[in-house]
């Protein structure tokens, strides 16, 4: 999608509710290069309506190296949301996901652009 969001000149953003030692390590570990903010406390978040109050929490531990996770609790995070916001600072579109696990997916991404800000899929 880079070449996408390129040549429209979309800007990725990625907010979370990691600290910024652990968004930091998501950004090295993922090869992520889109700003990636931190919300700790869930403020932002927050403010835009994007809390989820019953998110499973997972712990983790490695059995033969690999990572495995077993469910510890309920706890408050954010509802995976992708955002489409023009130049004016007008929203234009929202996809959020209903399960919380799950993340945009491009295709709906790709097509959004296609609709809100005219990319014809023959410039693909």
């Amino acid at each position: 999608m880079r070449p996408l969001f390129d040549r429209y000149e979309v800007k990725v953003v990625g907010l979370s509710k990691d600290t910024v030692e652990d968004a930091n390590k998501q950004r090295i570990r993922d090869g992520l290069s889109f700003t990636l903010l931190a919300d700790p406390e869930l403020k932002v978040i927050e403010e835009f309506g994007l809390i989820h109050q019953n998110g499973l929490e997972f712990g983790t531990f490695f059995f033969l190296g690999f990572p495995l996770g077993w469910p510890t609790g309920f706890r408050r995070m954010a509802i995976p949301t992708t955002l489409l916001v023009d130049r004016d600072g007008t929203v234009r579109w929202i996809d959020q996901a209903e399960d919380y696990r799950l993340r945009g997916d491009a295709e709906r991404i790709q097509q959004a652009l296609q609709t809100v800000f005219g990319v014809e899929e023959d410039e693909e």
